[in-house]
């Protein structure tokens, strides 16, 4: 992505589109005039959503858009932070690509465009476009792209609370779509108990981490089967992960990623076993999630640094 927004910048397009190499709708050609459209106007990145499987969109359900909800609340309600289907002005495109902070290479890209799009101070749109068609990854098989997007949404987050000078965050904005909401899905994208079975075994090492609400995690490494993981994560729930996953970031090290995305995978197979059926059911808790990060902020007293600009946010040095 990188190489093809400069080569866009050095052509002097006017508009730009990216859409993810692992796409395989037969219509994906018509999404662009569904992206550029809404950049005529005062929208400067659109973003697109997509109907997702129940168990699909963990990282996003469970880190991104959480994240965003505590760090950035004016942008709480995007809805897909971490889709790869987007389209940006040309002036949008060289601040983000080309001033402060280099893009990541690899998984942490969409997350950059996202921060940094809300940090710039520009408008994102978000247009839904029906289903996307895309290869299925088990949670294991996210491993290396949790740990990509979360390194990312820390570094960003550490940037912007950094400034001396803010930009205010601007709310994302839904651009009417052309397609009707479609959570119908022909197949099962992901077979949770087996997922679960291939896990405990990873799941023993890990490490207390002296958190507030870590020992809920802690202690899976105690399962020895999928029913008595299913038992022992009941306990799990958005309260918990919320400020677990605040923590994560206020104290956040790099030796301990491979810790953080044990529990990160906890915490979404306890979601898609304890708290939804259907797809419906996954984007309302999904919501209510980021509900919850957001009024989190409030109640500990980090709206002070959020809403006052000229006031930084304390991070610990990792050690």
């Amino acid at each position: 992505m990188i190489n093809g927004a400069l080569a866009a910048l050095e052509q002097g397009y006017e508009r730009v589109g990216f859409i993810d190499g692992d796409i395989y709708n037969p219509s994906m050609s018509k999404w662009f005039e569904f992206f550029f459209t809404p950049l005529e106007g005062d929208i400067d990145v659109v973003k697109a959503a997509f109907s997702r499987n129940p168990t699909d969109g963990q990282i996003t359900r469970h880190v991104t858009k959480p994240l965003i909800a505590m760090f950035f609340p004016n942008a709480w309600e995007i809805d897909q932070p971490l889709g790869g289907e987007v389209a940006l002005k040309k002036e949008v495109l060289k601040d983000i690509f080309t001033k402060g902070l280099k893009p990541p290479i690899g998984w942490g890209i969409d997350s950059f465009i996202t921060m940094k799009s809300l940090i710039y101070g520009y408008t994102i749109g978000e247009v839904y476009l029906g289903q996307k068609m895309h290869g299925k990854k088990t949670l294991t098989n996210l491993q290396k792209m949790f740990i990509e997007c979360f390194q990312e949404a820390v570094r960003m987050i550490k940037y912007f609370y950094s400034l001396s000078v803010r930009k205010k965050i601007k709310p994302i904005v839904r651009v009417t779509s052309p397609f009707k909401m479609n959570n119908s899905f022909d197949t099962v994208y992901m077979d949770i108990q087996k997922e679960v079975e291939r896990s405990l075994v990873s799941f023993k090492l890990m490490k207390n981490l002296y958190l507030p609400h870590d020992d809920v995690f802690y202690m899976i490494k105690q399962a020895d089967d999928f029913k008595s993981f299913y038992n022992m994560s009941k306990i799990i729930n958005s309260n918990i992960w919320v400020e677990l996953l605040y923590w994560f970031v206020k104290k956040y090290s790099p030796n301990l990623i491979n810790q953080y995305y044990y529990r990160w995978k906890i915490r979404s197979l306890s979601f898609c076993l304890h708290e939804i059926n259907t797809a419906e059911q996954a984007e309302d808790r999904t919501v209510t999630q980021a509900k919850i990060a957001f009024d989190f902020m409030y109640r500990i007293g980090e709206r002070t640094a959020i809403d006052d600009s000229s006031k930084k946010m304390f991070f610990y040095q990792y050690r």
